[in-house]
């Protein structure tokens, strides 16, 4: 009798920690754009009529906070200036918009992030969004005022 109430406690115990489970939102955006100018003397033309809004999205399953169930792949968006202090999920979302769009620049990308996580953090699935404005750069050319575009 007695292993009978332990397998019970047991079963009870499991099944409180499967119904148990948090989330968390998170959504950032630039507040101000005043670094995302080319520091050279050259002249970008950018289509700006043609700009059109792009997403992507990027989930992700772990297990045990390291164990990865869903991945995406090891394509990033990395940017020597602006972009620096992104996360790989964020990295990624940014790498896929970019390709499924075709667009050259990305403007004001702005990050939505979701993580809802199970069994007391033992599963975790996280879903992270980009939306931005697509752009086309039609030509590069040398800038001849000489005026450093800071």
């Amino acid at each position: 009798m007695k292993k009978l109430s332990f397998l019970s406690a047991i079963c009870a115990g499991l099944l409180m920690s499967g119904i148990s489970s948090c989330a968390s939102y998170q959504k950032e955006a630039a507040v101000m754009s005043m670094d995302s100018h080319l520091n050279t003397y050259l002249e970008a033309d950018v289509d700006y009529s043609s700009a059109k809004p792009i997403q992507a999205t990027v989930n992700t399953a772990t297990l045990f906070g390291f164990i990865q169930l869903k991945r995406n792949g090891h394509k990033y968006f990395h940017s020597a200036n602006r972009y620096k202090g992104l996360t790989k999920r964020q990295s990624q979302a940014l790498y896929r918009a970019k390709e499924d769009s075709g667009a050259d620049i990305i403007a004001e990308p702005e990050f939505e992030m979701e993580k809802h996580s199970w069994f007391f953090g033992a599963y975790t699935k996280t879903s992270t969004k980009v939306k931005g404005w697509g752009l086309k750069v039609n030509g590069i050319k040398e800038d001849k005022h000489l005026i450093a575009n800071f």
